[in-house]
């Protein structure tokens, strides 16, 4: 059990955390490029519910992929006999858990944002509600006054 779970952090740290930065930085100009797209995006109101829209939709898209590569890896896991084997099938699948928990953490951020925007929204009707209310009422004491 206890190589299990060391299998298991080990994979996490090398397959998931140092694998992500091996690709950053083999892929910097991408990298930077996407990071750039999506704080132009962010920086005017207009376009920032679209960059968390496909920040959203990708973390989603990556969220349900790396849970059915887990329960691949598990049925590989399962299937095999050799000790090493084993050892690496848990490798990946503590790097895959690590993509996992890194786009449930993308997709609860767009999540965030779009409950934040739907209060917003919300408080600005309530508001604009509260501004008729208060029109009409002085237009009936207004229309009362003048007859």
């Amino acid at each position: 059990m206890i190589n299990f779970i060391k299998n298991i952090i080990i994979g996490f740290w090398k397959n998931g955390f140092v694998a992500l930065f091996k690709i950053v930085l083999e892929h910097w100009l991408l990298s930077f490029l996407i990071i750039c797209f999506i704080a132009y995006l962010c920086s005017d109101s207009k376009t920032e519910i679209y960059a968390w829209f496909l920040i959203g939709v990708f973390a989603l898209y990556s969220a349900i992929k790396s849970i059915i590569e887990i329960f691949m890896e598990i049925r590989n896991y399962l299937k095999s006999n050799d000790i090493e084997c084993k050892t690496l099938i848990l490798q990946k699948t503590g790097g895959k858990i690590f993509d996992f928990v890194l786009c449930v953490v993308g997709v609860f951020q767009t999540l965030k944002v779009f409950s934040h925007i739907s209060r917003i929204t919300k408080s600005s009707s309530s508001a604009i509600s509260v501004v008729d209310d208060v029109a009409s009422a002085i237009s009936k004491v207004l229309k009362n006054l003048k007859k």
